[in-house]
């Protein structure tokens, strides 16, 4: 990827026009009508590689150094045109910009020095997108000041955002990327609150994606705070959700997972189940808790209503020849068409 200092279009076959004036909007495919509108975006928790003299998943097949090369190659794989990603540390940055040239990255780290900490940075494609505008800023009170905790938060939480131009089609849209806080309550549903407002701000009223790992489930009152504003791409999606239903897999593998297209046929509190519920399990050896069949669905690609979600995907892809994931989180796709 770029260091951030700063499809041509092609004509539809006569036969591809005729099938999409014969056809309803619903019943077109994406890549027949969208044709080169479509964007492909996605959200991605990566796994920090560690801080200070802290290493992540040391001496374990999931530590950074063992899988960096796998994640490159599982991104590139993605063939995404804007991603957001979390848990960034600053060597992995420098890693992803150096073998991934094709796409430009934007974002500060958290911690005051805007250096140091994890980030939350957007990628976009530089053959396809100018950026108009973009910015870091601190889920807290005082959203300016670098390095704040804010609402009660376990430490610094910050939204990376851009404000892009299509030049396929000369649309604008804002594209705004977080990891909200994993024990204030408070602090994910007033950060994400203060996300949107942001965007509609910056963005001057153009369309919104917000992504992110947003460590919470949809039954739970930061997610339905959002959902008022903004729609979960999942449930707009012209077409069934493909993958599984967690997203946070936590390094625990399963040969088999429960869909997202079942889940989504049962009640939600029901697939958002967490411990003390009717399906919560204990494992007898350790005595600690493991997730309901259904795992934890905790990440996001939210859009402004009107956006048509063309397909919708939960990637649970696993390293080459091992039983073991990029990250313990999958990556979550979408293919939007930007209003």
């Amino acid at each position: 990827m770029k260091r951030h200092t700063a499809f041509r279009l092609t004509r539809l076959s006569f036969i591809a026009l005729a099938a999409c004036a014969a056809a309803s909007l619903a019943g077109c495919r994406a890549t027949t009508c969208a044709g080169d509108s479509a964007v492909r975006v996605g959200t991605y928790n990566i796994r920090l590689s560690g801080f200070g003299s802290y290493v992540a998943d040391k001496d374990t097949p999931n530590a950074w150094e063992a899988r960096k090369a796998d994640m490159v190659a599982f991104l590139r794989g993605l063939d995404l045109d804007v991603f957001g990603l979390q848990e960034v540390c600053p060597d992995q940055a420098a890693y992803l910009r150096e073998t991934l040239p094709e796409y430009t990255m934007v974002g500060d780290h958290r911690e005051a020095d805007r250096k140091s900490g994890e980030a939350s940075p957007v990628c976009y494609r530089t053959d396809r997108f100018d950026e108009l505008k973009s910015g870091t800023f601190w889920l807290s009170e005082t959203p300016d000041v670098p390095g704040v905790k804010g609402w009660g938060a376990a430490c610094p939480r910050v939204c990376s955002y851009l404000v892009l131009r299509d030049r396929r089609t000369g649309r604008r849209f804002c594209f705004a990327n977080t990891h909200t806080d994993h024990v204030s309550a408070e602090a994910r549903e007033k950060g994400m609150l203060l996300v949107i407002e942001r965007m509609k701000e910056f963005g001057d009223g153009c369309p919104i994606v917000f992504t992110g790992d947003h460590n919470c489930r949809e039954t739970e009152a930061p997610a339905m705070a959002v959902s008022k504003l903004l729609a979960n791409a999942m449930f707009e999606s012209e077409t069934a959700p493909s993958g599984p239903w967690r997203t946070f897999n936590g390094w625990a593998w399963r040969d088999e997972e429960f869909p997202a297209a079942e889940a989504l046929k049962l009640p939600a509190e029901v697939r958002n189940a967490r411990k003390g519920s009717p399906d919560a399990e204990k494992n007898k050896k350790t005595g600690r808790h493991v997730y309901e069949k259904f795992g934890p669905r905790i990440d996001y690609i939210y859009v402004t209503p009107g956006t048509r979600v063309l397909d919708y995907a939960t990637r649970a892809d696993a390293r080459p020849g091992q039983k073991l994931y990029p990250s313990d989180h999958f990556a979550i796709v979408a293919t939007v068409e930007i209003p």
